[in-house]
């Protein structure tokens, strides 16, 4: 049952059976018809949710997002999902509302430019700011150019997909639930390269996502070489046509797999999309490299508002 107003009691975790109801608003109302940004769509929200575990809460117009978390004042929201355009600033609105009302901070992120914009005419709250962070972004690809990768830009890339091709005798194929284990190992194998924490949440997000591909409709193909999977992608396409990459893993003693894998995936899955997104780099140098390499067509800004001290002197203010 909604609510019109927001309380704490309301608040439950976001699980498979609200989908129907994400969806319906993501896919009716205008202002995500264009929406390229992947953060609040449900196949993300869901997945990742395995790991940092997204509160809902239900209102009259739409749903709020609830990151609540153990250690300190760090709680977050995300832009609500609201059911009408207009509804979009009332109900940031309630959650500045609920923030006072129950000592916290304010603190909305990944907010679009549509969203930071209206942020900045119309909530009064004069200790908040509009703050911008770049490791947010997501990349935005043409899908013509990850598919050809023609040109004078794209022959590295070009040269390390011919060269996997000549050089290992592989498979691109539909994943299926037998594989799993090897796909987890893959996964796990990586996870010994990186954050322990980070590697975490992405196993828990993976598996989640493996075991809800058809009721997610995302999809997920292996690259294997002599029979053994040495990579892997997941992703779906949203309520905007955009392509989204969510997940994709390669073992780099293959020379060229992330180049091959990244390949094959856009030329089967996101040829008749209006963008492909990559999402963000986190603000790791290494992958902002690896992601400009490919020469995204536009970006996926974000914005935060907050009134955070530690944030409002750390990110740059905006004034949009």
């Amino acid at each position: 049952m909604a609510a019109d107003s927001i309380s704490s009691e309301l608040f439950s975790p976001i699980t498979l059976e609200d989908k129907e109801l994400f969806q319906s608003i993501l896919t009716s109302c205008s202002l995500y018809e264009n929406l390229a940004a992947s953060e609040i769509s449900f196949e993300s929200l869901f997945c990742w949710g395995a790991f940092d575990k997204p509160l809902k809460c239900v209102l009259d117009e739409g749903i709020v997002i609830y990151y609540k978390h153990e250690f300190g004042n760090d709680n977050v929201f995300y832009p609500p999902i609201v059911k009408k355009p207009e509804y979009l600033v009332p109900v940031m609105m309630k959650i500045v509302t609920y923030c006072r009302k129950n000592n916290m901070k304010v603190h909305l992120e990944r907010m679009t430019t549509n969203m930071a914009e209206l942020a900045v005419k119309h909530i009064e709250c004069k200790q908040c700011r509009v703050l911008e962070r770049r490791g947010d972004f997501e990349y935005l690809y043409n899908p013509e150019d990850l598919i050809t990768l023609k040109g004078k830009k794209f022959k590295a890339k070009r040269n390390f997909v011919n060269g996997f091709i000549e050089r290992y005798n592989y498979e691109f194929v539909s994943y299926e639930p037998s594989m799993k284990e090897e796909v987890m190992s893959l996964v796990s194998k990586w996870g010994n390269t990186h954050d322990e924490l980070d590697a975490a949440g992405e196993y828990l997000a993976i598996e989640r996502s493996l075991d809800n591909l058809e009721a997610l409709n995302m999809f997920c193909d292996v690259l294997k070489v002599d029979g053994e999977i040495i990579a892997f992608e997941i992703g779906f396409v949203n309520q905007a046509n955009v392509g989204v990459v969510m997940f994709e893993k390669a073992n780099t003693n293959y020379r060229g797999s992330f180049q091959a894998v990244n390949n094959f995936f856009a030329k089967k899955h996101f040829e008749n999309c209006k963008f492909v997104n990559r999402q963000e780099d986190l603000g790791i140098e290494g992958l902002r490299e690896a992601k400009m390499s490919y020469h995204p067509a536009a970006f996926s800004e974000k914005y935060i508002y907050t009134d955070k001290p530690e944030m409002i002197n750390s990110l740059p203010a905006v004034q949009i």
